[in-house]
């Protein structure tokens, strides 16, 4: 150390030479990890961005496709022939929704894993439904107020995955500096009561009751 010493204090001019030319290299090599990392940041973004994107518009498919479905439910719980033919007509894959079901599973399970605990409501909530869509040709057919609490219930969870994905799509694409805290759905928002579906606090035969 002191010979290190000796040498500095008789070579000051090379000392600040070489001293200036660590401080360059260091000072590159800073710059140039900072760089590959946004740089990695920006490519998983640019990756997960429209798997994203394909997820939401998974989600609006199913919501459109609940809506029909639990229509012609309600309508054939009812007693209308025509609508139980056209649910008897439809493919099963689209009737029971799994026409989507294993590329949203595929998108949460590889790629946004923070997804799963909504889902498994959803998943749950669609399986109810389907219990009752099959029992609709049973000798003890569902009601209308089980199918729309349970339409209902699927289209909660579907709302609340979207609006999960929508809050926070910084945490998922996970494109900022710094990861913000993914924010799940609240305690309160999943036992939040579902509002009754217009036009189905009455019946469908005879119209609106007074």
């Amino acid at each position: 150390m002191s010979e290190l010493l000796k040498w500095i204090s008789d070579n000051p001019g090379a000392f600040a030479s070489l001293a200036s030319a660590a401080i360059a290299a260091s000072i590159a090599v800073i710059v140039f990890a900072l760089t590959q990392f946004l740089a990695r940041k920006r490519e998983r973004a640019q990756f997960l961005t429209p798997k994203l994107e394909a997820l939401y518009g998974l989600l609006n498919e199913v919501s459109q496709s609940n809506a029909t479905i639990c229509t012609l439910a309600f309508q054939a719980a009812d007693g209308d022939q025509g609508a139980l033919a056209k649910l008897d007509g439809m493919d099963h894959i689209d009737l029971y929704g799994h026409r989507h079901a294993k590329s949203i599973v595929m998108y949460i399970r590889l790629y946004f894993p923070n997804l799963s605990r909504i889902h498994q409501l959803l998943f749950a909530s669609q399986r109810e439904l389907n219990a009752l869509l099959w029992g609709l040709r049973s000798r003890t057919p569902p009601n209308i107020e089980s199918l729309v609490e349970a339409g209902g219930q699927v289209g909660h969870f579907l709302r609340l995955m979207e609006q999960e994905i929508v809050n926070n799509r910084d945490a998922l694409i996970r494109d900022r500096i710094w990861h913000p805290r993914f924010k799940r759905s609240s305690q309160e928002e999943i036992e939040q009561e579902i509002d009754r579906p217009v036009g189905l606090m009455w019946n469908f035969r005879d119209g609106p009751k007074n």
